[in-house]
């Protein structure tokens, strides 16, 4: 009994660690985020897409590829974790999606198709780095639309505001940034990080959200 006891206690911190994982995802690239922003030279926060720190050429790309790797992989625990106390099949997809998120777009978004510097001609990995971003966006809504779903009450209006957020200022940025060819990309870097934080936020909130209701309903304190 003693065994058995001990054993669901373990199981429970492990899920319980995966679960939070997302907020360490989180953490790791906004530190990441700001902390390349710095190290590159003439770089503008405001004016610059998140993608261009970790660009062929760019002067921090190895160092935005590593967080970038980071966060990914703490995201495939999060999913991970979501599967292990899923409760209901909108949150499993959550999970199910954010594990094809890290496969499909997570890796190779940033590494083989990363966007090329501005001074580069562009190439392929360009077209891939667009076409990969829009999967990432559709995986983004899905995932928002299947936690209001989930849960009804104030997390059903935050996810919905969320989701309108990320749509608006998605298409904002992607229009902010068409004048990249001509280096003229004024507020891009601004409207994509609403964006991402917004997303990020959410995320955050989600995995709170999931270990309050679906972690202490699928495994109770032995």
């Amino acid at each position: 009994m003693d065994d058995a006891i001990s054993h669901r206690r373990r199981d429970r911190t492990a899920t319980r660690g995966l679960l939070l994982a997302a907020v360490a995802a989180v953490v790791v690239y906004v530190i990441g985020d700001v902390l390349a922003s710095l190290r590159y030279d003439g770089y503008s926060y405001l004016d610059q897409a998140i993608s261009e720190l970790s660009a062929f050429g760019s002067p921090v790309r190895p160092l935005m590829v590593t967080v970038i790797l980071i966060h990914n992989v703490l995201l495939l625990a999060f999913g991970i974790g979501v599967l292990r106390v899923a409760q209901r099949g909108s949150v499993r997809w959550i999970g199910i999606l954010q594990i094809a998120d890290f496969v499909i777009v997570g890796i190779p978004t940033h590494t083989f198709w990363a966007m090329s510097s501005r001074d580069m001609e562009s190439g392929f990995n360009d077209v891939m780095h667009i076409a990969l971003s829009g999967v990432f966006s559709m995986l983004v809504v899905a995932m928002l639309i299947l936690s209001a779903v989930a849960y009804p009450g104030r997390f059903r209006l935050y996810a919905l505001a969320t989701t309108v957020t990320v749509i608006g200022f998605g298409i904002a940025s992607s229009f902010a940034i068409r004048g990249l060819e001509q280096n003229d990309t004024p507020w891009a870097g601004a409207l994509e990080r609403i964006n991402a934080y917004a997303y990020f936020a959410w995320l955050a909130i989600l995995a709170l959200t999931i270990l309050r209701r679906d972690f202490r309903a699928a495994r109770p304190e032995p």
